[in-house]
């Protein structure tokens, strides 16, 4: 018998005990509750009160994508003018598509 990883069984990965970045992103926006927009180390401090992550570099380095993500996706947009990571984020609002009322002609008879 060769030895071999075939004998052993792969371990699966636990899923995470949070959300997505992207959405633990908009819940603090929206929790912070910031007028002119709230900023990246206000939103990881929410973060790592709130969902208990560790500061470390990974978790830095996911929020960082997630909001770079996020701003190309269009769910959130820097405001005037900032550039970058580092800027005051805030959400967009989405238009609501209207739908047009048909009018109804009534016959007369």
């Amino acid at each position: 018998m060769a030895r071999g990883s075939s004998a052993k069984s792969k371990k699966q990965a636990s899923p995470p005990f949070h959300p997505k970045y992207e959405d633990m992103i908009r819940d603090a926006i929206v929790a912070l509750k910031e007028r002119q927009g709230s900023s990246r180390t206000a939103i990881k401090k929410y973060i790592l009160n709130t969902y208990k992550l560790r500061d470390n570099a990974v978790t830095n380095n996911r929020l960082k994508m997630a909001i770079a993500k996020g701003v190309d996706k269009g769910t959130f947009s820097f405001v005037k003018g900032s550039s970058g990571t580092s800027g005051t984020l805030k959400l967009v609002k989405k238009e609501a598509v209207k739908k047009e009322k048909k009018e109804v002609e009534k016959k007369e008879s």
